[in-house]
């Protein structure tokens, strides 16, 4: 049975990268801490490839998925970006997306 989609069963997921495993791990305590988030993924390192300043670059990488609430997407990103060291960090909300009730309720409580 497909789960419907209503506010009370949302999960935004945010993805950023980070230089550092262990910057990666800094910025998910703070935003636990901070209850912006209510968990998050640090996933293995991946090589990115992109454009900087007119040359083409490739560099090791630290992907993290957070999960928290739709309402606190935007407070969650604005505060991944200000404690990122890159000057223009990869910082994208995926979806705000149907959820397991259950873990939806949870995510909501830990984020309030």
């Amino acid at each position: 049975m497909p789960l419907v989609r209503n506010m009370a069963n949302e999960v935004a997921l945010i993805y950023a990268v980070f230089p550092t495993a262990g910057e990666g791990h800094d910025v998910v305590r703070k935003l636990l801490a901070e209850r912006l988030i209510a968990c998050a993924n640090r996933m293995p390192m991946v090589i990115s490839h992109f454009r900087w300043e007119g040359e083409i670059e490739a560099k090791e990488e630290h992907p993290v998925i957070f999960k928290t609430s739709p309402g606190k997407a935007k407070a969650a990103m604005e505060r991944i970006s200000a404690l990122h060291r890159y000057q223009v960090p990869a910082v994208i909300e995926l979806s705000v997306a149907p959820a397991f009730p259950a873990f939806a309720q949870w995510v909501g409580a830990e984020t309030n």
